[in-house]
């Protein structure tokens, strides 16, 4: 579920970043402000974030409503836009609060409207409860003749900073790979979590680990897309082919003997996009672009390994698909039934609002498979060798829902290629 949640810093903040945290904790895409919005851009980011999520919680303590009798307070404008667009709008009244004494502050008709709505009973010594209550019949609602509008690519990185803020995780600091390559591009920040690597019977035989395994995974920000033609063109102008800096030795190796100039499909006009996932590019290339653009940024930029790209794509629930736990073909580009049949790959855009993952990671599910950097057989995530390296999130092509769950492992050579490989970026440090 994708929730806002409303509060007034000065009387409600600590019941707020409560839920907000027990939310995202059981897996919801939760949204918290916690710093002032009283002046500055971040109102445009609220309102936008109002409109891109279908439940507002609103929490409500003694005092909270008292300056809504001014026409420009934010507590006020919150709860007018919730309304305006027919949001599912859930009060909480914190021990003491009294809608009777305190819904004179607000304008009409909002405040009869509000009066009206059901609240869960809330109480500190029963907050598990609480929350057990707001998660299971609350928040299952459906939300009817509600238009969703998502978030703006340029909000994004705000966005996720405020996120994370509000879950106690340190943000990564700006970024300077944003100014490096054309839109789409942003970053989502991954807060810190587990994954568990869950094994079919080849993996067992053939890789280190023998068992589903968990694994913890430190917080990171991971690239909204896959890496489009017009991103990889960057590199190609920065002479990325002709550096051996950027390339591993064995990748140096297969670009010389290959005679690569370019990814494979660079000029069919079918695969070439500016918006749509550059393919046709090997492991080895996927690593000389992500060492191109770190040193270009002078960030820590590399490929995902293979727990970062289900941290990301599973969120805290451990769902299947990054949309949930149902296979859902309105929600990525595949080919599963004949009427799902595709011949290509789509602009990286093209699901958004749809397929995006509990951090709002576009294209996990589709489209194109992704290069991780871990190596299959080991485990390792080193750039050295020439072992197999894992795949995730299937593509166009694949036509079994299975392939495209985010547990499901492929993989290829580091020096294969294909019209549905792909890769994005994360960064760490």
């Amino acid at each position: 579920m994708s929730i806002f949640i409303s509060y007034r810093r000065s009387t409600s903040k600590h019941l707020a970043q409560l839920i907000f945290r027990e939310l995202r904790q059981r897996g919801h895409d939760a949204f918290l402000d916690v710093t002032s919005i009283d002046s500055g851009a971040f109102d445009r980011i609220i309102l936008n974030q109002i409109a891109a999520r279908p439940h507002f919680l609103l929490i409500l303590s003694p005092g909270s409503l008292e300056r809504c009798v001014n026409e420009g307070d934010w507590l006020r404008r919150e709860v007018e836009e919730a309304f305006r667009l027919k949001r599912n709008i859930i009060p909480i009244f914190d021990e003491g609060f009294n809608i009777e004494q305190e819904r004179q502050y607000l304008p009409e008709p909002i405040r009869t409207e509000l009066a009206r709505l059901n609240a869960p009973p809330y109480s500190h010594y029963y907050f598990d409860a609480f929350m057990d209550t707001v998660c299971n019949r609350f928040l299952k609602q459906p939300v009817y003749d509600v238009l969703i509008t998502p978030t703006p690519t340029a909000d994004h990185p705000e966005v996720q900073r405020r996120i994370a803020q509000a879950a106690g995780t340190p943000a990564l600091a700006p970024s300077h790979a944003l100014d490096l390559l054309p839109p789409p591009f942003a970053w989502c920040e991954i807060p810190a979590g587990k994954v568990t690597l869950i094994l079919s019977d080849a993996d067992k035989k053939e890789s280190h680990l023998k068992h589903d395994t968990v694994f913890d995974v430190p917080t990171f920000a991971i690239a909204k897309y896959p890496v489009t033609n017009a991103q990889f063109a960057k590199f190609i102008e920065a002479n990325g082919y002709q550096e051996q800096k950027w390339w591993t030795d064995a990748g140096w190796q297969a670009k010389t003997e290959e005679k690569w100039t370019e990814p494979r499909y660079w000029t069919d006009a079918q695969w070439n996009g500016a918006d749509y996932p550059v393919v046709g590019v090997s492991w080895y290339e996927a690593v000389a672009f992500c060492r191109w653009l770190s040193a270009a940024s002078g960030e820590k930029i590399m490929l995902s390994t293979e727990q970062q790209w289900q941290r990301a794509t599973q969120g805290n629930d451990g769902r299947a698909y990054p949309w949930g736990q149902e296979w859902d073909g309105s929600r990525c580009n595949h080919s599963v039934g004949k009427d799902w049949e595709q011949n290509s790959t789509s602009p990286v855009t093209r699901y958004e609002g749809l397929g995006d993952s509990p951090f709002g990671v576009l294209d996990l599910a589709g489209n194109v498979w992704e290069w991780c950097l871990t190596a299959y057989k080991t485990g390792n995530a080193t750039l050295d060798g020439t072992d197999g390296r894992v795949l995730r999130g299937g593509s166009w092509l694949n036509d079994d829902s299975d392939d495209f769950r985010a547990s499901f492992r492929l993989r290829k050579s580091p020096d294969e290629w294909f019209d549905s490989l792909g890769f994005r970026c994360v960064r760490s440090g």
